[in-house]
C-alpha cells in the first residue's frame, strides 16, 4: 500500500511536453535559487500554477520553492543518466502506482484509470493526470502495457453554434459555452495601433498542449486589457 504519496494528493495534469520545455529552459538559462512566477513570468498564470504544483509533486522543489538536488541532476543530466534520474522520481513520486499490484506491464487502461481516480481526479483530469504520467514514463524508459492507452476522452454532445465571418468566409465556432465573450477581441496597443485576436477552432478538439496554448493567449489578452488606459 502507498506510504508517501497520499491518494487525496492529486498527480501533476499538465501537458508533459510543457513540463519538459520548461525543464530545456531551466538547462538553458541555468537553475535559479527559487523557482517562483517570476521565473515563468512569459508564462499565463494558469500555466505558472499547473507547473508550480508538478515540480513540488515531483519532490523538485523544497520549502518556499528552492530546488532539490534531483531536479538539478536532471536538468544537468543527458541521455541514459536523465533517464534514470527520472526513474527515480517517478517511482517515488507515483508510488502508489508502482507499489499497487495492478503490474504496469501487464494492466489495463481501466485498471490505470481506476487507480488514478482514487487520488480525487475525475473526468477529463484524471485522463490528463494518466498522460502526464505515461509520457513521463516514457521518457525514463520505464515499460509499459501495451494496452494502457492514453484516454482521448469524450466529444462532447453541446451543440455549437457557428457563424460565417462575411470578410473571408471562415466558419469560427462560439466560445461562450466555455466562459469567453465571443470570437474576435480586439486589442488597443498603448504605443497606438490595435491587434485583433479571432478564434477560429472547435474548443471541444483541441488537446491539452493546444488547449493550454489558446487559453494562455486568452489569459495574455485579458491581463493586457486590464491595464488600458481608460
Amino acid at each position: 500500500m502507498p506510504t508517501r504519496k497520499e491518494f487525496s494528493t492529486r498527480p501533476p495534469y499538465i501537458s508533459y511536453r510543457t513540463f519538459s520545455n520548461f525543464l530545456n529552459e531551466l538547462h538553458a538559462r541555468g537553475l535559479p535559487s527559487r523557482i517562483d512566477r517570476s521565473v515563468m513570468a512569459h508564462k499565463s498564470g494558469t500555466i505558472q500554477s499547473q507547473l508550480l504544483l508538478t515540480l513540488n509533486y515531483l519532490g523538485l522543489l523544497r520549502g518556499s520553492g528552492q530546488p532539490t538536488q534531483q531536479l538539478k541532476q536532471l536538468i544537468e543530466s543527458q541521455d541514459q543518466q536523465r533517464q534514470e534520474v527520472l526513474r527515480g522520481i517517478l517511482k517515488t513520486a507515483y508510488e502508489f502506482v508502482f507499489s499497487s499490484d495492478i503490474g504496469l506491464q501487464t494492466a489495463t487502461s481501466d485498471q490505470v484509470e481506476e487507480l488514478f481516480q482514487k487520488t480525487g481526479a475525475s473526468g477529463e483530469t484524471v485522463r490528463r493526470c494518466i498522460a502526464f504520467f505515461l509520457a513521463a514514463a516514457k521518457d525514463s524508459g520505464i515499460p509499459i502495457s501495451g494496452y494502457i492507452k492514453p484516454h482521448k476522452g469524450k466529444r462532447s454532445t453541446v451543440r455549437k453554434s457557428r457563424t460565417e465571418s462575411p470578410q473571408d468566409g471562415v466558419l469560427t465556432g462560439s466560445v461562450e459555452e466555455l466562459g469567453l465573450t465571443g470570437n474576435l477581441r480586439k486589442v488597443i496597443l498603448k504605443s497606438g495601433g490595435s491587434v485583433k485576436l479571432e478564434l477560429s477552432v472547435d474548443m471541444f478538439d483541441l488537446d491539452d498542449e493546444d488547449r493550454e496554448f489558446v487559453f494562455s493567449l486568452v489569459d495574455q489578452v485579458k491581463e493586457y486589457q486590464r491595464d488600458e488606459p481608460e
